[in-house]
């Protein structure tokens, strides 16, 4: 995805297999992903607020089982999902931050846990891993700084497993896909790459795994009750502040789009020689 622009939102890019190479209209280039070169450094939280303009391409290396031979494969799977941001806060500072994963007990304390991190809690004696990239679960929160309620989970359960979450009470919304696997919600069956809409009936959310493993992603969060308009890359309330948002941009006030083919050092002097105001 060479160099385009976004503004009025957040994009949470969670990578499952191989990695990315960001570079924006800031002067930040950031290598991210879930092989052992990323240093467990899976998920950028990107802020586009008032305006960002950021290039994302493919981290290409061989796959492990590939490593030294003559033809090879880079086997690449990711997330990226778009989380609107309230009125107040859509012309805000745009920002990148890498959030590493991060082991801890379910009995660790929120207070103790690092920023720019993604709690990953193992019970049941490893029978369930559940990764917190936003919300909280079971006590333990993620620190990343969100300007609105929501919570991004992803859970995986070995065979025969359950597991199990109180969704708050102010979500509204509850999505969850299912990556990998079977699962079973009360009597019902959900196949791999199906995704669920959970009714905000009961108290208690529970999974539980069927025929192997099982590999989820739960999504929920609070509504903004704010009127929404969106075109392309930018997600604003109102058609007009669309149409402002890419007259911005065609203003250069976002900087001005460069090649992939740049350098770090042409990429650099471009972004110096054409600076973003935001």
């Amino acid at each position: 995805f060479p160099s385009h622009p976004h503004r009025g939102f957040i994009t949470v890019t969670y990578i499952l297999k191989g990695g990315m190479v960001h570079r924006d209209s800031l002067g930040i280039k950031q290598s991210y992903g879930a092989e052992k070169r990323h240093d467990s450094k899976h998920v950028q939280w990107l802020t586009a607020g008032a305006g960002i303009q950021h290039e994302e391409m493919w981290d290409i290396e061989p796959d492990m089982q590939d490593e030294g031979k003559l033809l090879w494969s880079s086997s690449q799977e990711l997330y990226q999902l778009w989380i609107n941001m309230p009125s107040d806060y859509k012309m805000s500072k745009p920002n990148a931050e890498l959030l590493e994963a991060y082991p801890v007990a379910s009995s660790t304390s929120s207070s103790t846990i690092p920023d720019n991190t993604t709690p990953v809690v193992k019970e049941n004696n490893d029978a369930t891993t559940t990764t917190v990239v936003a919300g909280e679960y079971k006590g333990i929160r993620a620190p990343v700084d969100s300007p609105t309620n929501v919570s991004m989970m992803r859970v995986q359960l070995s065979k025969d497993s359950s597991w199990t979450h109180n969704i708050p009470s102010s979500h509204e919304t509850a999505i969850i896909y299912v990556r990998k696997g079977s699962i079973q919600i009360g009597t019902q069956r959900i196949p791999p790459h199906y995704t669920v809409y959970l009714t905000s009936q009961g108290e208690e959310l529970s999974i539980q795994s069927l025929e192997g493993e099982a590999d989820i992603l739960l999504l929920s969060g609070e509504p903004l009750r704010e009127p929404i308009a969106s075109q392309g890359s930018m997600v604003m309330n109102t058609q007009p502040e669309i149409q402002q948002a890419y007259l911005d941009y065609q203003l250069g006030k976002m900087g001005l789009p460069w090649s992939e083919k740049l350098s770090d050092e042409e990429w650099q002097q471009h972004v110096k020689r054409n600076p973003s105001l935001y």
